[in-house]
């Protein structure tokens, strides 16, 4: 096969490498894009009514504020006033009329147990009674059982206050002593002011607005006409028709418990969805009524913006996917084969064609990371006399002298044994995955390798080499570590008169290695 040939076969397989997976990528992406597309569509409705049952819920935030903001301006004032009812009536109605100018109250009332209760304006009314009376009593029957303050607030709605004929009341009661039976303080919310938090307009107009009990009973309605709030109950249009028979029964359920929630119905032509959300007090709920049409346009603009967003993308991403393929199949096809002659340049030793100090130190790190658990053997090994043989023979015949044993003492270890020169005469080997039997017998292989060791061509110099050795993870569990005991080992070596291979912890090398790591140390300090 020519020359020729072969780069078009090789341009055919970078091409493909390239092409495959970089087509499955795409398809992948598509179909994700897809399944987002399909679950976007779903998802967009949802949204929307999370977005209204968020307004629901502020405006029963609302209420709740301005209800208990009154109430809690009547617990102090109703505690001071316990006592007075007959000893300081001037008293009694002054802090009435306080309550009166100061919170939403148009009436407050106090009521002592058994007696006539006291009017703002200093007028007694018999409270028992009024129509709402037991109400009053329902309402305060349990407060031991589930109140622990001294001071008990209970709200209960009453469609005419008995004081002012024809107006709708909230009434919030204060026990004051936080007991059934004890004196009381009524203060008497005007239901319609409710009306002024309410605003349809945000939602496109024709919304409507109620507070309701569970059993569907309008405290208060706002907005837009509608057959839904009939008899001024929220289900008397919807519990008879079959289809709703069941989102009704959920609702109420959901209300009782203060849940937030929605149905959607239909009601002659009124076609809506209701949100409700938990006013928080009693087990009253905040319902908005929005017209379907607006809550269909939302989700159609939403989904415009979504789909348009979604068609975009797919056009940047197949456009970005054709550019990275087509660039990187030209880069790898001219870069290939010069980038590993770089890669292999740049690790090898070029007197010896060993690992270079850094590729050599970077493959035992790579190798130690990966096996944390397997042995391995690091020797490290310095010609002796070298200095003598530069002096003596020349830079010429010591570069001669590396050379042949950068050449040589790779054939009696395995191929992926890593060697390496990592210093002037210094060598670095780390023999991979190790038994302890095979310790000793690669340490005597090394030992024995330098007793035939000879190097020149006409001149035959026959060198030694001092060795220190150190066993991964025993003696070290990163680079760093292993390299040091090694070198201390090496020094104990030396110092007992070269030619010798010493093991980390033999006896000596611990104490003098130690020595000498400290001397170095404060020399370089």
């Amino acid at each position: 096969m020519g020359d020729t040939q072969v780069k078009k076969a090789r341009t055919k397989a970078a091409v493909m490498q390239w092409f495959v997976p970089t087509c499955l990528l795409i398809a992948i992406v598509i179909a994700m894009l897809i399944n987002f597309s399909v679950k976007s569509s779903r998802s967009v409705a949802d949204d929307v009514n999370m977005t209204l049952v968020d307004d629901a819920k502020e405006y029963a935030m609302r209420v709740n504020n301005e209800l208990v903001k009154m109430s809690d301006a009547g617990k102090p004032i109703g505690y001071l006033m316990k006592g007075y009812i007959s000893s300081n009536k001037r008293f009694m109605v002054e802090m009435a009329e306080a309550l009166c100018l100061n919170t939403a109250a148009y009436e407050v009332v106090y009521y002592p147990r058994g007696e006539k209760g006291l009017l703002h304006d200093g007028t007694q009314v018999e409270i028992t009674e009024m129509p709402y009376f037991p109400q009053i009593e329902k309402a305060v029957r349990n407060i031991e059982k589930d109140e622990s303050e001294n001071v008990a607030v209970r709200y209960i709605n009453v469609g005419n206050d008995g004081l002012e004929a024809g107006r709708k009341a909230i009434i919030a009661i204060v026990s004051v002593d936080g007991k059934p039976d004890g004196d009381k303080l009524l203060m008497y919310y005007p239901v319609e002011t409710l009306c002024r938090f309410f605003d349809g307009i945000r939602y496109g107009g024709g919304t409507f607005f109620a507070i309701v009990e569970p059993n569907g009973s309008v405290i208060e309605k706002a907005g837009a006409e509608t057959g839904f709030l009939a008899d001024d109950n929220i289900w008397s249009g919807l519990k008879d028709v079959p289809a709703y028979k069941e989102s009704v029964a959920r609702a109420m359920v959901r209300m009782e418990s203060k849940i937030t929630g929605s149905f959607q119905a239909k009601i002659g032509g009124e076609n809506r969805t209701c949100i409700y959300a938990p006013v928080g007090i009693n087990d009253w709920s905040m319902v908005i009524g929005v017209n379907q049409s607006y809550v269909d346009d939302v989700r159609t603009r939403e989904w415009r913006n979504t789909k348009k967003m979604i068609y975009q993308l797919v056009a940047a991403i197949l456009i970005f996917f054709g550019l990275v393929m087509v660039i990187n199949i030209i880069n790898k096809i001219k870069s290939g084969q010069e980038s590993r002659k770089l890669e292999e340049k740049a690790d090898t030793d070029l007197l010896t064609s060993l690992n270079n100090k850094l590729a050599t130190e970077r493959k035992i790190k790579e190798y130690m990371g990966e096996h944390p658990q397997e042995q391995g053997l690091l020797f490290v090994l310095d010609i002796d006399n070298f200095k003598k043989i530069n002096d003596t023979l020349g830079h010429a015949f010591g570069d001669e002298v590396l050379r042949t044993l950068g050449h040589s003492i790779g054939s009696i270890f395995r191929a992926s044994d890593i060697i390496g020169r990592t210093g002037g005469d210094e060598f670095t080997i780390f023999l991979k995955n190790l038994s302890d039997a095979a310790l000793e017998k690669e340490a005597a292989k090394l030992g024995d390798f330098f007793k035939d060791f000879q190097a020149g061509e006409y001149v035959k110099y026959a060198a030694t080499a001092s060795i220190g050795a150190a066993v991964f993870p025993r003696d070290g569990k990163d680079f760093e570590t292993l390299y040091k005991a090694a070198d201390t080992a090496l020094y104990v070596a030396k110092k007992r008169g070269k030619s010798q291979l010493a093991f980390y912890g033999d006896e000596g090398s611990k104490s003098e290695g130690l020595k000498r790591v400290e001397a170095e140390s404060r020399v370089h300090e």
